[in-house]
């Protein structure tokens, strides 16, 4: 399916139907501080990359296409609308997180206030969790996309050109009258190849404008990319919905020429993997690496990787290719809570992992949540005590949140108080509370673990390092140290 209607589909249909709708992909205007608070500055202006995977699917149509990438740009709600206006779209196609539905429901709302005629999607990991709970909330969406886009896309605009019932599509929830339709599940995409390559061209001022997190990159101008889809492990506070259990791999070649077109038509010099299971294939790994070695093309990049996944041979491949930072999802010092989450990892793993990491050369970085099921004040001072003692660069320190689709947000009565208020649901407002502990501890056990893990000389002097290396990072860097130390200031 994906094959066909990648490769072959695309220019059989432009050729039959002359296409023209007028579509625009977007994400809601929400600011910095709503999103990240004060780590506003230390936060990511990476576009939504797979709005730009469903441009490329549209404008491969035939379809007169445009982005707005409301959270990137940060733009207010009256310059949105104002943009929106401008293009006057047939179909407006948002995409949005639990965080941020509510505002692309009002952009939508808006929208079809001027466009009574006009159709609104919503797509993402939220809805494709929640779907007829999101419908039923917000009336202003007229069919949400579950799961992975591309495919149903193409479906549905073919629908809509011809006239066909949507209610035809796979992979979507309709409304139908006063109703909700849910049409027949979409197989994943088996061939990822066979997918366009985003359509960054559409951006307005990429890269400069997009940067990732300050921490996340060691040279600008930088961009993100997905290279597999799909996920085996069943960590407790994980959704699946979107991508599903079967990890589907971008060939090697491809994964080198989207990096060779970042750098050599938008001269991008950072690349930042943001697949989880980057590292699993070994034979892909090697070949990009390898390949990566012999263009040269003067592209640092970094990734994530498991704890369990990795060996000190492809470590120093992947120096030598470019790499300078592999990021762990460590999550808790505590064994119990490994265990209790799914995490299928162990402590000593993960010293292990983070120590052959610093030896390969490359710069070692972890994610830490704070909040687990079972978490108590004794496992939180594990946690501390434990990424204190890590060779760890970097920490990012994160609140669990039960999103919705996840098997935590089923059972999140068993283990304490969920508030299930979506608007919360950002990673950094306390929205679930194991039981025996309290909202404000959990926020002081993150400001203490910051706080101390970040005013140590030996982390001081590593940044100053990097920004006498760096001149460029300079101000990202110092603005967003002063949002982590803004951040741990109350204690």
């Amino acid at each position: 399916m994906a094959k066909r209607f990648c490769r072959d589909h695309y220019a059989l249909y432009c050729e039959r139907y002359q296409v023209t709708m007028k579509i625009l992909f977007a994400t809601p205007p929400v600011s910095r501080t709503f999103l990240y608070g004060e780590l506003r500055e230390a936060g990511s202006a990476a576009p939504a990359l797979g709005l730009l995977m469903l441009a490329a699917v549209a404008r491969g149509q035939g379809h007169e296409v445009a982005v707005l990438d409301g959270v990137a740009m940060q733009l207010d709600a009256g310059s949105f609308a104002a943009r929106l206006t401008a293009f006057s779209p047939a179909l407006l196609a948002l995409s949005a997180t639990t965080f941020t539905v509510a505002a692309a429901a009002a952009a939508a709302a808006e929208f079809k206030q001027k466009h009574p005629a006009g159709l609104t999607v919503i797509g993402g990991p939220h809805v494709s969790a929640a779907a007829e709970e999101t419908m039923a909330r917000f009336p202003a969406f007229d069919l949400a996309v579950i799961g992975e886009g591309e495919a149903a896309l193409a479906d549905l605009l073919q629908a809509l050109d011809a006239g066909a019932p949507l209610t035809s599509v796979a992979g979507l929830v309709v409304r139908v009258g006063e109703g909700l339709t849910a049409t027949a599940p979409r197989t994943p995409i088996a061939d990822l190849d066979a997918l366009p390559a985003p359509a960054w061209d559409l951006l307005e001022g990429f890269p400069q404008r997009y940067a990732p997190a300050p921490f996340k990159v060691r040279q600008l101008p930088a961009a993100s990319l997905v290279s597999s889809r799909g996920c085996p492990n069943r960590c407790l506070f994980c959704d699946r919905s979107v991508f599903g259990d079967r990890c589907r791999f971008h060939s090697a070649e491809s994964v080198v020429a989207l990096v060779r077109t970042l750098r050599q038509r938008f001269g991008v010099r950072e690349v930042c993997f943001e697949d989880d299971t980057f590292v699993t294939h070994r034979p892909r790994l090697k070949a990009i690496c390898e390949r990566l070695i012999e263009l040269d093309l003067g592209v640092t990049w970094n990734c994530l990787a498991r704890v369990n996944q990795v060996t000190a041979e492809p470590l120093d491949l992947m120096r030598r290719a470019g790499c300078w930072q592999v990021s762990y999802g460590i999550e808790s010092g505590s064994q119990a809570v490994l265990d209790l989450i799914g995490k299928q990892a162990t402590l000593a793993q993960i010293r292990q992992a983070v120590a052959m990491t610093r030896d390969a050369g490359l710069r070692a970085k972890g994610f830490f949540i704070l909040g687990h099921p079972g978490e108590t004040p004794g496992t939180l001072r594990e946690t501390i005590d434990f990424a204190l003692s890590l060779p760890l660069n970097d920490i990012s320190v994160s609140l669990m949140t039960p999103f919705p689709g996840t098997e935590l947000h089923r059972r999140a009565t068993e283990f304490g108080t969920l508030i299930p208020d979506w608007d919360r649901m950002n990673l950094l407002t306390p929205a679930f509370v194991p039981h025996g502990l309290t909202a404000e501890a959990l926020l002081a056990a993150q400001r203490e673990l910051l706080r101390r893990f970040y005013l140590r000389p030996r982390v001081f002097a590593d940044y100053a390092g990097r920004v006498a290396r760096q001149p460029s990072l300079a101000l990202p860097l110092l603005r967003g140290g002063m949002a982590v130390l803004k951040t741990v200031r109350h204690d």
